[in-house]
């Protein structure tokens, strides 16, 4: 299962808190993946595996996208779109997706 989520104040956004919450995803693959606004991932990727103790949760992939305070919705384009694409690639490679 991929599991993808953008960063909020550091953090997995409460939705997909409940979401891990109120699903069993024991037994399961869990493959996390965030954009963000160029922090990083916070504390998402170890919430999961926090709330996923029985899935076999791989690495996850992160990325800078949009930043809406700088009205900035939609940075995935142009030649950004094929580093992200070439980036994805080789994670789904490593992580043998």
């Amino acid at each position: 299962m991929f599991f993808g989520a953008p960063t909020w104040d550091m953090q997995l956004p409460p939705p997909m808190k409940t979401f891990l919450n109120e699903h069993d995803l024991g037994g399961k693959t869990v493959v996390p993946f965030n954009t963000n606004g160029g922090y990083g991932v916070g504390s998402s990727f170890q919430t999961i595996e926090d709330r996923c103790p029985d899935a076999d949760v791989r690495e996850g992939f992160s990325t800078r996208g949009g930043l809406e305070r700088d009205g900035v919705y939609l940075a995935i384009q142009d030649d950004r779109r094929e580093e992200v694409r070439t980036e994805v690639t080789d994670w789904l490679q490593r992580i043998q997706m």
